[in-house]
């Protein structure tokens, strides 16, 4: 059976990625947020959240959000304007980065929700379950999905120029073994000048370039220990220019006991 107006293999294909849509008018948590106890500890904070609130509840704000606990990149293009370099320990950082932890919670509150939006039929619904894991190799990998904004070079956007890393309390590290960048338009999007700030004759905006990425770190380490367990205080994520390791950012979830 065919889903009706829409096509259900585009939603196979991008699966949780729509949600994007539906958090981009929100207002974001400050940094850094202070989540619950991870899904598996069976918290009650997480119980009979919906599927949007749970997005949020485990969102963190990197990089370029402005202080306050406002987000924004407008806060960021004020910071700009002042003059602040590139580099460096008193430069701004150069992305805006909207940081999601894929609690198994999530996953299926997603898979739940848009299983319903669109009427999925049973079959239906096990067939979009099978490409998601399958997609992103859910039994095996540690997900964090990542909105990049920045109003620099687009270069910027280029993982490669990047170190990422995901931290705990014990100082244990790892890298992502796999960077999808997922299907967003990547064109630049005009931004207008904040109020009196006039432009040059080049420009009427500023430019925000954007992409989307799923960083899929390993769920387990070398000696098959689980790589996010109930032992776990908190989990940064860190963000460093690779040719400057002084350009660095991190989010942070805080797990409580």
């Amino acid at each position: 059976m065919l889903v009706k107006r829409k096509s259900l293999q585009t939603f196979i294909l991008y699966g949780l990625l729509l949600i994007l849509s539906m958090t981009s008018c929100a207002t974001a948590p400050p940094y850094p947020k202070y989540v619950g106890s991870v899904s598996y500890s069976n918290s009650s904070k997480e119980k009979g959240l919906s599927f949007k609130a749970l997005w949020d509840y485990w969102t963190v704000q990197i990089g370029g959000a402005a202080r306050n606990g406002s987000p924004g990149l407008l806060g960021n293009l004020f910071a700009m304007s002042a003059g602040e370099g590139r580099g460096g320990s008193g430069s701004e950082f150069p992305l805006q980065i909207t940081a999601t932890l894929m609690d198994s919670s999530l996953i299926e509150a997603g898979l739940q929700h848009y299983a319903d939006e669109l009427e999925m039929t049973s079959e239906e619904k096990t067939d979009f379950r099978s490409v998601y894991f399958k997609r992103y190799d859910v039994e095996n990998h540690l997900l964090i999905w990542c909105k990049l904004q920045t109003t620099s070079t687009e270069l910027f956007l280029d993982p490669n120029r990047w170190i990422i890393y995901i931290e705990d309390d014990a100082i244990n590290q790892h890298e992502p073994v796999r960077i999808l960048e997922e299907s967003q338009p990547s064109h630049p999007v005009a931004v207008d000048m904040p109020p009196g700030i006039q432009p040059d004759n080049r420009h009427t905006g500023w430019e925000v370039h954007q992409k989307n990425w799923m960083l899929c770190f390993p769920k387990q380490d070398y000696y098959k220990n689980p790589v996010l367990s109930e032992k776990v205080k908190f989990l940064k994520l860190v963000f460093q220019l690779s040719d400057d390791e002084k350009t660095k950012a991190e989010g942070e979830w805080v797990f409580e006991k």
